[in-house]
């Protein structure tokens, strides 16, 4: 959704579904890790929040809500053992990308594949992702190996991403 085409009572239900609740179960649980001195939350947003996606002006600006909300969170238990992340997925084959490619083929009037072309066009390796891929580094981050890793949010994008920061 574009921001012209957004309303106030899309934006409130944005914040509860992409931030509130993160807020809210961190609120729960942080309190039982800080009680072992250890933990890892892992956190998956989207590529957007370094590199904004087209007509997500909901997502785009409430994820990034969210990276301040944990960058800001590890700072403070960092000291404790407790470890926080972000995963920053780009393009998957997931049920999600089945609507940005029903919404970019209505826009551009283009067939749903050729709208999913398009979207693979954008990616370096020229294919979508596979979600075992993004699983594989949460499974990597919520163990006692990466205990060194905290308040960083970490592509996996095929090459989406065109930041020299990504």
């Amino acid at each position: 959704m574009s921001f012209v085409k957004s309303n106030i009572s899309d934006w409130d239900d944005a914040y509860k579904s992409i931030l509130r609740w993160k807020v809210k179960l961190t609120k729960e649980l942080l309190p039982v890790l800080q009680k072992d001195n250890s933990g890892r939350i892992v956190y998956i947003e989207s590529a957007s929040v370094k590199q904004p996606i087209e007509n997500l002006v909901l997502s785009n600006s409430l994820r990034l809500a969210v990276v301040g909300f944990v960058k800001t969170l590890s700072n403070e238990v960092g000291h404790t053992g407790i470890t926080m992340n972000i995963i920053a997925p780009g393009y998957h084959n997931t049920a999600a990308m089945d609507r940005l490619f029903a919404n970019k083929s209505e826009t551009l009037k283009i067939s749903k594949e050729e709208a999913k072309q398009n979207f693979e066009n954008e990616i370096l390796t020229g294919h979508m992702g596979d979600p075992n891929d993004l699983a594989s580094l949460a499974c990597w981050l919520l163990s006692p190996y990466s205990k060194y890793i905290t308040g960083q949010t970490i592509s996996v994008d095929g090459g989406l991403i065109k930041s020299v920061f990504s």
